[in-house]
Order: structure tokens, then sequence, then C-alpha cells
């Protein structure tokens, strides 16, 4: 960990401190008031002023233990951050480590837009990363990370809660997509790396930078680029592409645009998440109650990445002007990208197992059916066609990264328009 990264995680652990000892404050008073309340209905009022002196001083406990391990982090922090400085500061940075595969990405999922904001160092810009270490957009870095490229090029986006790490999920029982589709077709694979907890929108806006970023920075000139998303990377794609949309009616598309000949979403939340549906209506029907109000607090402590899955929000026009709480779906349904040929890939778990219906509410225990192959009743808005959308009976969420038969689709979608 370098010196700054420790100050700034002692500087992102304070508050999130703050909020756990609130949780526990937060059921501390629910149970003692229930309790107080028995009390006052069993002895009358006469129990009423210890009750009131006991919540003061808990309150007042509560209080001191929030702010002193808030100052506790951030001082904890400052010094580790002199001690590295005085070592040299010769450690590997924190997101080159073990832990920006696991307790990293599950942070920056949670609470990615204040860590951007509060804890900079501990959440960088969307970058390439090979063999775990970042690649700068410069031709020499490109040329020595990856060796002879290909003019036809893979992008692979993770989705929440992951890193680049998750394509190689289940390597050692067969090789990742990458290496396959490098193998196989001839395209290179590029990795990226990004922080899921900021708007899908903004993510998006950061993809087509750095897609027309890697355009120019590619040794050899492109001649073909595919995208592949998991879960919400599949949805910053779209994204991406959205955003692109409106900079072509403006006259001004990204270089990137006219390069790609197809797109993969794996899982993706088109219609949103059922999961980040129900952690928005907990809170707010756990809002409703004062006893509940600790928990609606502790649930709406989540960052704006999840809350965009409440919906598969992919342009800020899908939640500019509303509360961050506002659980109605406003998605504005831009249209699919044209000239590109779109695909998904839809898990059901319980595939042949149960009816067709459940089967598909089920989906692939994280996303439905519906939601991943993006089903609209209004022609023409769908952003996969009838043979666009391959279903995987089977087959959970996270195992749609690394599986034969989603291959076998991906193989058979990404040969076909393999230039000759």
């Amino acid at each position: 960990m370098k010196s700054d990264e420790a100050r700034d995680l002692g500087r992102a652990a304070g508050p999130v401190l703050r909020q756990l000892t609130g949780l526990v404050r937060g059921a501390h008073f629910a149970i003692s008031d229930t309790v107080n309340d028995t009390l006052t209905r069993a002895l009358g009022p006469s129990v009423r002023p210890i009750r009131a002196v006991s919540d003061a001083a808990t309150a007042g406990v509560y209080a001191t233990v929030g702010l002193a391990l808030d100052a506790g982090s951030q001082v904890a922090g400052v010094v580790a951050a002199h001690r590295l400085q005085r070592q040299g500061d010769q450690g590997p940075s924190v997101h080159d480590g073990a832990g920006a595969h696991y307790a990293l990405p599950i942070s920056l999922g949670l609470r990615g837009d204040t860590i951007a904001r509060d804890a900079v160092r501990l959440a960088p810009a969307m970058h390439l990363r090979h063999n775990g270490h970042q690649v700068y957009l410069d031709p020499e870095a490109i040329t020595e990370a990856y060796g002879q490229v290909t003019a036809e090029i893979a992008v692979f986006l993770h989705g929440l809660f992951e890193t680049e790490r998750a394509w190689d999920l289940g390597t050692h029982d067969r090789a990742s997509y990458t290496t396959r589709l490098s193998s196989d077709l001839g395209l290179t694979p590029v990795t990226l790396r990004f922080n899921t907890g900021l708007r899908i929108s903004e993510n998006a806006l950061t993809l087509s930078e750095v897609l027309d970023g890697l355009v120019a920075a590619w040794p050899a000139p492109v001649e073909r680029m595919v995208l592949i998303g998991h879960s919400m990377g599949g949805l910053v794609i779209h994204g991406a592409l959205a955003a692109a949309a409106d900079a072509a009616d403006r006259g001004e598309p990204p270089a990137w645009t006219a390069l790609v000949t197809d797109t993969v979403a794996l899982g993706s939340p088109h219609h949103g998440s059922a999961i980040a549906r129900a952690v928005a209506g907990a809170a707010h029907t756990f809002g409703q109650s004062p006893k509940g109000e600790w928990l609606a607090d502790f649930l709406r402590f989540r960052s704006v990445g999840l809350r965009d899955l409440m919906h598969g929000n992919i342009v800020a026009a899908d939640w500019e002007g509303h509360d961050p709480d506002d659980r109605e779906d406003r998605r504005t349904h831009p249209l699919p990208y044209p000239d590109i040929d779109h695909y998904a890939v839809v898990g059901l778990i319980a595939g042949g197992r149960l009816s067709e219906q459940l089967a598909d509410r089920l989906g692939d225990l994280v996303v439905d059916g519906t939601s991943a192959s993006h089903r609209v009743a209004e022609p023409g808005r769908s952003r996969f066609g009838v043979d666009g959308v391959a279903v995987v009976p089977g087959i959970g969420h996270f195992a749609l990264l690394n599986n034969n038969e989603v291959y076998t689709h991906l193989h058979r979608w990404l040969a076909a328009t393999s230039p000759e």
C-alpha cells in the first residue's frame, strides 16, 4: 500500500465505522424502546424519568464511540502514511494486491461514489489492466504489456463487486473467454477495471473516452472491436453506446463506434434487479416507522451505482432531477445502437426443473430472465433481436463468466462477423 492510499483508507473507513455504530445504536434503541413501552404499560408513567436518563446516557455513549472510531481511523491512516513514507513508499499499490479483488471492489460497489469523492486514491478512474497491473493508453505501454497485438480487440467489462480478475473464474478447469477468443478468433483481449459504485451513465461516458484513447494508442490500426460485459458491465456498454448515439446526433460521433461489430451482455439486468428493488423497498418500509428508521438509514447507505440497478438506468436522463431514493422506473429507453449486432446470454439456474414461468422469474438467482433478455412490449426497442438471445439452463450468475455452453454462443456470434 502506498502512503497516500493509507491516508485515504483511514479517511474512508471513518464514516463507515460511524455508520456501523449508528446501526448498533438503532438496534439497541429499538429493543430498549420495546422493553420500556412494555414497562410503561405495566408500571405506569413513573418509569419515564428513568427511561429518559438511560436513553440520554446511551445516546451519549454511542455518539462518543462513533466520533472516536471516525477520528481514530483517520489518525491511524495518517500515522500509517507517515510510516510508509519513511520506508520509502516501496510497497505495491493497494490496487495491485490480492485485496484489490475482494475487499476493495465490494467497498466500491457499496460506497464507490463517496469513496471517489472523499478518498480518490482508493477509487481510480476506469483503466486497462493486464497481469495485475495498470496499462496506460500509450503505444509503448500497450506493446510492453500485450506483446504482439492483432487489429481486432475484445474489450471485457466486469460487473458489480468484481474486478477484471472475474474473467479468470474457473480457469483451473478450462481456459478463460479471453484466452479462447484470442486463440480461436484472433481477438486481442483487453480487460478494464472501473468503480461500480458510480452512476452507470458516468462509467458509460468514461468508457467512451477510454475506448477512443485505446483506438488512438493501439500499436496496430484497429479494424474491429467487440464489447463484452458481465452484469453491470453490459449496462455500461449500452450506456456508452446510448451516449455515443446522442453525440452522433450532434455531429460528433466517437471514433470507436465505427469499429464495433458486436456487443455481448452476460446476465445484465436491462430491466433492473429484483434484489436492488427489494433493498430499496425495505428501506422505504422501515423508514415509515420510528423504530425502523435506523435500519432504513443503513439500507440507504448504498452507492448510486447500486441505485441504478433498481431499474437498469444507463443514461443520465433516467435519474437526473429525481430524489436518490425515488423508486419509480423513469428509464427513457434509448434505442439500441444501429449497425452493431447485439447479443445477450441469459442464465436460468432452474432451467428444465421448474415451469418456464417460474424458471424465468428465478433467472440466474441475481437477474431474472426477462431483465437479462431485455424483453419489451414495443417492437424495435429491445436491445436484442430474436436470434440475439441465448438461454443457458442450469447456470448461475457468476458461472456466466466461464462456461463452455456460453462460450459456444460467444464463438458462434463473434465468428459470424469476423472479417474474412
